[in-house]
């Protein structure tokens, strides 16, 4: 069973639970902390490049295009907007999306991971004062994978300190209490650390 912390935007039911890990903690520090400012996350996509793709509906040649992905952290929550342009010719529209985005830290393999999960958009043209509906795209599938990057845990998991008369103790670093909390602007995985002498 993977242990698991985490936040869907539309899993209502845990954000009490994150909200009030995120005020214990503000009264007791985590001795460390990992966090991923949404600059860096938004720069990903970015550096996805152009989206777009096109097709034909009703004998009308169209075009769509995104338009400034971005995920938007706030305390508790994290959202991803995008707007759709639709061109058809002469005919231009833009709407606009909103996605589903998940947010968790998989202790097993020390990974935060954001992953967009849903953002539906309905396109339709203006034509001869009739509103031509094309379809729904999921802009969310142009973004994955998901984003990964390390937590919190230390590389070392054993370190062996030399005595004075020559022997060896061994301990382990293990890590404990880990928290997510999605904060203004960014979101953070806050652990502790405990020492085990092992010999």
């Amino acid at each position: 069973m993977h242990q698991r912390w985490g936040i869907t935007l539309w899993t209502l039911c845990l954000l009490p639970m994150v909200m009030s890990l995120g005020q214990a903690q503000t009264t007791a520090p985590r001795q460390v902390v990992v966090s991923l400012h949404e600059n860096m996350i938004n720069s990903f996509f970015e550096a996805v490049g152009k989206v777009s793709g096109k097709g034909e509906k009703s004998g009308v040649n169209y075009k769509w295009t995104v338009i400034e992905p971005n995920i938007d952290l706030e305390p508790g929550v994290a959202k991803f907007s995008a707007r759709v342009k639709l061109d058809a010719g002469a005919f231009e529209t833009i709407e606009k999306a909103k996605g589903e985005v998940t947010i968790e830290y998989i202790k097993e393999t020390n990974r935060l991971r954001i992953q967009v999960q849903e953002a539906k958009v309905k396109l339709h043209i203006k034509l001869l004062g009739k509103e031509i509906p094309i379809g729904t795209i999921d802009i969310a599938r142009y973004y994955k994978p998901a984003f990964e990057f390390a937590g919190p845990q230390p590389i070392q998991k054993e370190i062996d300190i030399e005595l004075p008369d020559g022997s060896f103790r061994k301990m382990q670093i293990n890590t404990k209490n880990e928290t997510l909390i999605i904060e203004k602007d960014q979101v953070s995985v806050y652990s502790d650390l405990e020492f085990i002498t092992l010999n």
